[in-house]
């Protein structure tokens, strides 16, 4: 299969470039008013919601939030709607995550708030989209190019650009964010230029599994899940998502040879918890694979990844996993990111 033009391939190649223009757009002026509402208590919960990919995005803003010691819900929209909606109170922040902002829950909770006080903050792409239009006053765009397949780039620009107002909202540094975030992308860019290379390696140390788990702790978590949903949407490779931590609690009894285990290293704080694990899953005869930036004293096997740290360890981490589901695509003897039955917006519930 000539992977040059396939559509999904494209638009993981474009990532870099994409983020470099989301930075360049971004604007933390407009968020200020809110920020100095949130900081003055002016809101008595935020919450924070969506579906797919954007609410895994929203997972390190949740940590961030919570970390400042603010009153941070995280909610996918569907639980938010049918079950738990009370959660949202009339001094309520609701932040809304949607690459399209007209995913079929998020136009019912908009509905739903029509008439309430709570204020709406909206993460969004499309700017005619029923989301961005409810929330006109307090938008957070992320300026990524219309995708044709498996989110990408709009996955990692919403990363991006929600860590930054996340940033301004607790007052921390935004331009050492910046920094940081646009270090990343080059670094994103120098690993996609051998992506050809990347991709051979990643196919040698991940035959097609049995039974495939993403383990991760912090804002890695993000990874474990959107990496475990773009392999099922991407490649129909079904793969378990979950924090390492509760990987102990039942599932660790799959460690064996039919299990693959891919480890986000993730923060210092949590790493040594982690290499740990990946010291028991080999020792159980599980194919144990650590994923983290080049580094010393670091557990093979390694699969590789962009060079990044901070808030940018996110972004880079799904980039392999991306590659990932192009080799198990093919694997599979079919087109990397192609729908087969749903599409790049759900429509109904």
């Amino acid at each position: 299969m000539n992977l040059d033009n396939n559509p999904y391939v494209g638009d993981i190649l474009s990532q870099a470039d994409s983020l470099k223009n989301a930075l360049q757009q971004f604007d933390p002026t407009p968020l200020q008013p809110l920020a100095a509402r949130l900081r003055a208590g002016g809101f008595g919960r935020i919450i924070l919601t969506g579906m797919g990919a954007s609410f895994y995005a929203a997972y390190p803003i949740w940590l961030r939030l919570a970390q400042a010691g603010l009153p941070a819900f995280w909610v996918d929209t569907a639980e938010l709607l049918h079950y738990a909606r009370p959660l949202i109170t009339d001094d309520s922040l609701v932040w809304i995550l949607s690459q399209s902002g007209r995913s079929a829950e998020i136009v019912a909770l908009l509905d739903s708030l029509k008439g309430t006080p709570a204020v709406l903050l909206a993460t969004v792409n499309d700017l005619e989209s029923p989301l961005a239009q409810s929330a006109k006053a307090h938008l957070i765009p992320i300026y990524a190019e219309p995708e044709l397949t498996v989110s990408t780039r709009t996955y990692l620009n919403t990363l991006a650009v929600a860590q930054l107002a996340a940033l301004v909202f607790i007052g921390e540094d935004v331009q050492r964010g910046w920094e940081t975030l646009q270090s990343a992308a080059q670094s994103i860019a120098a690993y996609l230029a051998d992506w050809k290379i990347h991709l051979e390696t990643i196919g040698a140390l991940v035959p097609p599994p049995r039974t495939l788990v993403l383990l991760g702790r912090g804002a890695s978590l993000a990874t474990a899940c959107t990496g475990a949903l773009i392999l099922s949407e991407a490649s129909k490779v079904g793969a378990i998502a979950l924090q390492a931590g509760q990987f102990r609690h039942g599932p660790m009894e799959l460690a064996g040879e039919n299990l693959t285990a891919l480890l986000f290293a993730g923060a210092a704080q949590t790493r040594p918890l982690l290499e740990r694990l990946h010291a028991d899953l080999i020792q159980y005869g599980a194919r144990a694979i650590w994923v983290a930036p080049d580094g010393a004293d670091q557990p093979d096997p390694r699969l590789p990844m962009p060079d990044t740290a901070g808030i940018a360890l996110p972004l880079a981490e799904i980039i392999p996993i991306q590659l990932l589901t192009v080799h198990l695509a093919l694997q599979n003897g079919i087109e990397p990111g192609a729908f087969f039955h749903s599409g790049k917006v759900t429509l109904s519930e």
